[in-house]
């Protein structure tokens, strides 16, 4: 991509630049719209490291990772997910493997469900529906918090097998981490008990809530527009993490071929 052309906001539009120094591989992400965390997510996802200087921020591939072939692959599997964002991107044709499928991950993540969640609690307009919410990160057992602790634990032992001399220091800083989040847990478990005693409406939002179902229809009562928000009135309350898969714009089988300066 020649230069970078403002959007209608001002902002840039965000682009990855893929490139080669020496045997390590590089992708320098330009532009400052909010497309911006797609991309160094997407990196993220596909392998990359990112790497944060006091004047520059860009992402390398691991630097075990030596052989082209390997590089290829996960370079490739970058661009198919900055792709699935609209991202634009530019590299060397030697950095892409064309003969790989075209990677279409139409799976929600778990950061994606996270975030559903997130929306709920900001919706929530009572602190049962709240509750709820806050349940699915600190069950015991199987809250998502739980979840974290048992895979950083899983971690630790794993990375303590490989048999490196610091290997032992690294699963020793992670066991401490879980440590940390576990205690982190317990506390906001004890919270979650606390907004659940309160069992009442939120008044900002019951107060939002009603004023926008009296502006859509003027001849709501008030006592059904209390009713209508009310959650002794109704009993589908809006699950916290829904199943249901993120819907991805359909990525095309092939991909496009990509030279620097694009």
């Amino acid at each position: 991509m020649n230069g970078e052309t403002a959007t209608s906001t001002g902002s840039v539009p965000a682009a990855v630049t893929f490139q080669r120094e020496g045997t390590l591989v590089t992708a320098h992400v330009r532009g400052d719209d909010p497309q911006r965390g797609f991309a160094d997510s997407a990196l993220h996802y596909a392998g990359f490291v990112p790497v944060a200087r006091l004047r520059e921020h860009y992402h390398r591939l691991p630097l075990g990772m030596t052989r082209p072939d390997e590089q290829r692959q996960t370079v490739t599997r970058a661009i198919d997910l900055l792709q699935a964002d609209g991202i634009d991107f530019s590299a060397d044709p030697d950095l892409i493997d064309t003969a790989l499928p075209v990677h279409a991950d139409t799976e929600m993540s778990l950061g994606d469900r996270l975030g559903q969640l997130t929306d709920s609690l900001s919706r929530a307009r009572h602190t049962s529906e709240a509750v709820a919410a806050l349940s699915e990160l600190t069950a015991p057992g199987t809250g998502a918090l739980q979840r974290v602790v048992e895979a950083l634990e899983a971690t630790a032992d794993w990375w303590e097998g490989l048999g490196g001399p610091a290997d032992p220091l690294y699963a020793a800083r992670l066991r401490r981490i879980a440590g940390h989040v576990d205690i982190c847990a317990l506390e906001i478990r004890s919270l979650r008990g606390e907004l659940a005693d309160r069992h009442t409406d939120h008044p900002d939002h019951v107060r939002v809530h009603t004023e926008r179902v009296t502006r859509e229809d003027p001849a709501v009562s008030r006592v059904t527009a209390a009713l209508a928000v009310s959650p002794t009135a109704r009993r589908d309350t809006p699950a916290a993490i829904p199943p249901t898969p993120a819907e991805r714009a359909a990525l095309p089988t092939t991909r496009p071929l990509a030279t620097p300066g694009r």
